[in-house]
């Protein structure tokens, strides 16, 4: 209860700073609140219905600004909370500000970020994908490991050239939403990235390296993916990961196509597929994978209602995949399925405000 109370006081005396820098400049409040009801059926397990957080958008409560400092450059920084909408707890027991937490600076030769952020790949995961790599359609999302962000990172932006912007993160804390790792040299995680928009186009190529130092060996990543807008109906995806463990252990290959076609009154339905190959030869953990189909659609500029089915084949006895979302909590054991060469099924129905 302690702990608890003592959360409790510094939400509040947060959000207390918060609405006083509101008076100020340049800082804004902001938050996402999504919920949504599924069902998932897994080969060997009886049918599980839940009520659940974070399905399209992560729920968040969140804190940005920028204050000009002369000569161009300004200083920038974001402090975002997630909250589980569906019952208010906190997902991440470890932070307070779980999702994002960095000061920097910005001007004409790019930008420089100190703390928590997000990784480029996952910057990157909703630009090509039609599923915007969320809710439980997207199976790009689904069966591939990147981690969403990282602790005490340095990142570093430059402006765009011609359409192309480069970044790059460099980091010794942990990643994803575990335990804070303590930082020392035998921590390393490595993140460059390029993208290119330009017209209908859209291009972006990622390279990862992390190793944890409680951890037998470093994960390898690389990304590319493109989105083309064919028209103002259709809008064109594909994407190719590859992802391999420095002990062997795992190296798999991940290819993903999809579309989005926007219909009358700005609904927005997207359809298409990923595949996962398993290049061991039956000594990784299998491959898997997944056929969906989304619906989207915007009530208003800050509602959204949202609904998705999908339908994943695993393929080997060491597999862990399952349905996920954004940021869902429950995600987990129970809607795996424990046979091999076991089916998810999923159905999605879901609302998303943002304020």
């Amino acid at each position: 209860m302690r702990m608890l109370r003592g959360r409790g006081a510094a939400i509040l005396l947060g959000f207390a700073w918060a609405g006083a820098a509101l008076a100020q400049d340049g800082v804004i409040a902001y938050g996402v609140a999504d919920v949504f009801a599924t069902q998932v059926r897994a080969t060997g397990l009886a049918p599980v219905f839940r009520i659940d957080s974070s399905g399209l958008l992560a729920s968040r409560i969140g804190v940005r600004g920028s204050e000009a400092l002369g000569d161009g450059i300004k200083a920038n920084f974001t402090l975002e909370i997630g909250v589980n909408a569906n019952d208010g707890s906190a997902p991440d027991a470890n932070r307070l500000a779980n999702r994002q937490a960095w000061l920097g600076v910005s001007g004409a030769a790019g930008e420089l970020r100190l703390g928590r952020q997000n990784t480029p790949q996952f910057t990157m995961n909703g630009r090509y994908d039609a599923f915007l790599s969320a809710t439980q359609a997207s199976g790009w999302n689904n069966l591939f490991g990147a981690p969403p962000r990282t602790d005490s990172a340095l990142g570093l932006f430059s402006p765009k050239w011609g359409g192309v912007r480069l970044q790059a993160l460099l980091a010794r804390g942990a990643t994803g939403g575990g335990a804070p790792l303590a930082q020392s040299q035998a921590n390393q995680n490595t993140h460059l990235a390029a993208e290119y928009e330009q017209g209908d186009w859209y291009a972006g190529l990622n390279h990862q390296l992390v190793h944890v130092a409680s951890l037998p060996y470093s994960v390898q990543r690389v990304s590319a993916g493109v989105a083309w807008t064919a028209n103002s109906r259709w809008k064109l995806y594909a994407a190719l990961g590859r992802e391999a463990r420095s002990d062997a252990s795992l190296r798999t290959c991940l290819l993903s196509l999809s579309a989005a076609r926007t219909l009358a009154g700005g609904t927005v339905l997207a359809f298409g597929g990923a595949a996962l190959r398993d290049q061991l030869s039956g000594t990784g953990h299998g491959g898997a994978g997944q056929l969906s189909v989304q619906l989207r659609r915007a009530l208003s500029r800050r509602t959204t209602v949202y609904g998705a089915g999908a339908r994943l084949l695993q393929h080997g006895l060491r597999n862990s995949f399952f349905l996920n979302g954004s940021a869902v909590v429950e995600a987990g054991a129970q809607i795996r399925s424990p046979l091999p060469g076991g089916s998810i099924s999923g159905l999605q129905l879901g609302i998303t405000h943002s304020f």
